[in-house]
């Protein structure tokens, strides 16, 4: 099994660098390369952590050989998100649809939703109403259906008697 020493020096031939140039990359002396390189020599810490953040390498595969020898980034799912998100199947095959047109009709796109948002903000806004408005127009909004349903059954209500007035008179003669 290889060591640590030996790791460092198959990752800079990996990368098909010089001792030098592989020290610049790290931030540190040609000297220090060449030590870390060397079967037996203790590699500080620092230098190890610096090796991982540079070529992205797993620790663990670095001191210790443990595979994988470069940290997997995490990879995005567009349905994962969408779901973690509440979207729905539709608006999940709605994004699919809109990455499978032409670049050139996406870029239109874009561009009309821009000026069509860009014209609705230049929008004076509405003016907003305070609670109080609020309060006073919703009140106004019911007393009115109110009044339109006492109507409607005081319209009812005489029609029916004026009816039954009709019937009975007619009853009588």
């Amino acid at each position: 099994m290889a060591s640590l020493n030996e790791r460092i020096k198959e990752l800079r031939k990996k990368h098909s660098l010089s001792q030098k140039d592989f020290a610049t990359k790290i931030g540190v002396s040609q000297r220090s390369v060449s030590w870390s390189e060397q079967p037996g020599n203790n590699v500080p810490d620092s230098t190890v952590k610096s090796l991982c953040m540079a070529f992205n390498v797993s620790e663990d595969w670095l001191r210790d050989g443990t595979e994988p020898m470069y940290i997997q980034e995490p990879t995005f799912s567009l349905d994962e998100f969408v779901k973690q998100h509440g979207g729905t199947e539709l608006e999940l095959e709605a994004m699919k649809a809109y990455f499978e047109l032409d670049p050139d009709i996406r870029k239109m796109l874009v561009k009309h939703f821009k000026e069509r948002l860009a014209a609705v903000r230049d929008e004076p806004a509405e003016p907003t109403m305070t609670v109080e408005e609020a309060e006073a127009a919703y009140i106004k909004s019911r007393s009115n259906h109110v009044q339109k349903t006492a109507q409607s059954v005081l319209s009812t209500s005489a029609d029916t008697t004026e009816s039954e007035s009709k019937t009975y008179k007619a009853s009588n003669q």
